[in-house]
C-alpha cells in the first residue's frame, strides 16, 4: 500500500510462514510485538500477533491440524478441521485464534480468516475488527495482491473511511495529533478490553511511539481528500464542516456505520425513511459528531464480545486467563503511570 505497511525481517517471518499452509493472499504483523507502544515495553519482549488471510479456511485448516495439531486446544485437535471451519466462519469477526505458540524464538499468536470475510469487513466494517486494526500501521510479511484485488482495493477503501470517520467526528479546526488518536482509536471505542484488560492510555501510547508511520500511512489518503487543508504555519488542519460537505463524507462511509447512524439519528421517529433521506437530515444535525461515535461503538462493543468469547473456546480457558492476565498488567501499569 505505502511504505509504512513495511516489510522488514524477511528471514525471520520466511521461516516463520514456512512452518504454516501455504494459499495465503495476505500475511501481516501487529501490535506492540512489532510496534512500540511504550519505552518499558520493547516489541521482542512482547507477544507477536499474526493475521493470516486465506483463501479456503477449511482447507488451510485441516492441512494446519496435520502441520501444527499442538497448536490448537486439545478438544479442538479431536472435533476436526470442519468444526474449526464452522466456529470461525459463524462466531464472533470470523477470526480463529490459536495463542502462546513459540515459534523461532517468539512467542506468538496468529489469527486466521477468509479472504471473504475480511474484504467484507474492510469494505462494510460489519465487525470493524480486523478493518479497525488495519488503521493502525502493521507489517506486512506477505501478499498476493495480484491475484486478490478486491483484497488490495479494500484496504485502500477503509483508510479512506477511517479518514471520513474521523473529519466527522473532529470539529473544524484541528491538530495533527489529535487526528491520528481519533483514527487509532476508532477500533478500541466500546472495544470491554478497555475498561478491564487494557492500557488506559494505550490509544495515545501507539500514536506517540509510531508518529512518523501514521504519518506515511494516512499522507496519500489525506492528499486525495477535498475540503481539508493544513495550514503548516500553526501546525492545524482546518476542514469544511457545511451540511453539503458532511453528507458528502456520509454518503462515502461503510455500509454498516450507515445504518448505525441511520438508526442512532432516526430513533424517535415515527416515519419509516430510507437511509438517503435521513443521512441528508443528519448532515444538518449539530450533534453529528456524537452520532457517528456512538455508531462506532456500537458496532465494536458486538464483535469485541462475540470474538473474545469465541477466544476462550479456541484458546481454551487456562490460556485465556494466562493471556488476560498480561493483558491486566499492562492496563495497572497504564494507571500507574498516569498517576505519576
Amino acid at each position: 500500500l505505502n511504505k509504512a505497511i513495511v516489510q522488514s525481517s524477511e528471514t525471520f517471518y520466511s521461516r516463520l510462514l514456512s512452518r504454516f499452509p501455504g494459499d495465503m493472499s495476505l500475511a501481516f504483523s501487529y501490535g506492540s510485538g512489532i510496534f512500540p507502544q511504550n519505552e518499558n515495553s520493547p516489541p521482542l519482549s512482547n507477544m507477536l500477533d499474526l493475521i493470516f488471510v486465506v483463501r479456503d479456511p477449511r482447507s488451510w485448516h485441516s492441512e494446519n491440524m496435520r502441520m501444527n495439531k499442538l497448536h490448537y486446544w486439545y478438544p479442538m485437535r479431536y472435533l476436526g478441521p470442519n468444526y474449526a471451519f464452522k466456529l470461525m466462519e459463524n462466531y464472533g469477526a470470523g477470526i480463529y485464534y490459536n495463542t502462546g505458540i513459540r515459534l523461532e524464538g517468539r512467542m506468538i499468536k496468529y489469527g486466521v480468516i477468509s479472504e471473504d470475510t475480511i474484504v467484507k469487513d474492510l469494505l462494510n466494517w460489519n465487525t470493524l475488527y480486523l478493518a479497525g486494526r488495519l488503521h493502525k500501521p502493521v507489517n506486512i510479511v506477505h501478499h498476493d495482491f495480484e491475484n486478490s484485488p478486491k483484497l488490495l482495493e479494500g484496504l485502500k477503501l477503509n483508510l479512506i473511511s477511517a479518514v471520513l470517520s474521523s473529519l466527522l467526528i473532529l470539529p473544524e479546526s484541528f491538530t495533527e495529533m489529535e487526528l491520528y488518536h481519533t483514527l487509532a482509536g476508532l477500533s478500541y471505542a466500546g472495544d470491554f478490553r478497555m475498561t478491564f484488560g487494557e492500557d488506559r492510555n494505550k490509544v495515545s501510547n501507539i500514536v506517540v511511539s509510531n508518529l512518523n508511520h501514521f504519518k506515511q500511512l494516512y499522507e496519500p489518503v489525506l492528499k486525495g481528500i477535498c475540503f481539508i487543508h493544513w495550514k503548516e504555519d500553526i501546525g492545524v488542519f482546518e476542514q469544511d464542516k457545511s451540511p453539503l460537505i458532511q453528507l458528502l463524507h456520509l454518503n462515502r462511509l461503510p455500509f454498516e456505520l450507515q445504518l448505525q447512524i441511520c438508526r442512532l439519528f432516526d430513533l424517535r421517529s415515527r416515519h419509516v425513511r430510507d437511509v438517503e433521506e435521513i443521512l441528508k437530515s443528519a448532515a444538518r444535525y449539530p450533534d453529528l459528531s456524537d452520532v457517528v461515535k456512538q455508531s462506532v461503538i456500537h458496532i465494536v462493543q458486538h464483535s469485541s464480545k462475540s470474538q473474545s468469547l469465541k477466544g476462550i473456546v479456541t484458546a481454551g480457558p487456562w490460556t485465556s486467563v494466562k493471556y488476560s492476565a498480561t493483558k491486566l498488567r499492562k492496563m495497572m501499569a497504564g494507571l500507574f503511570s498516569t498517576k505519576k
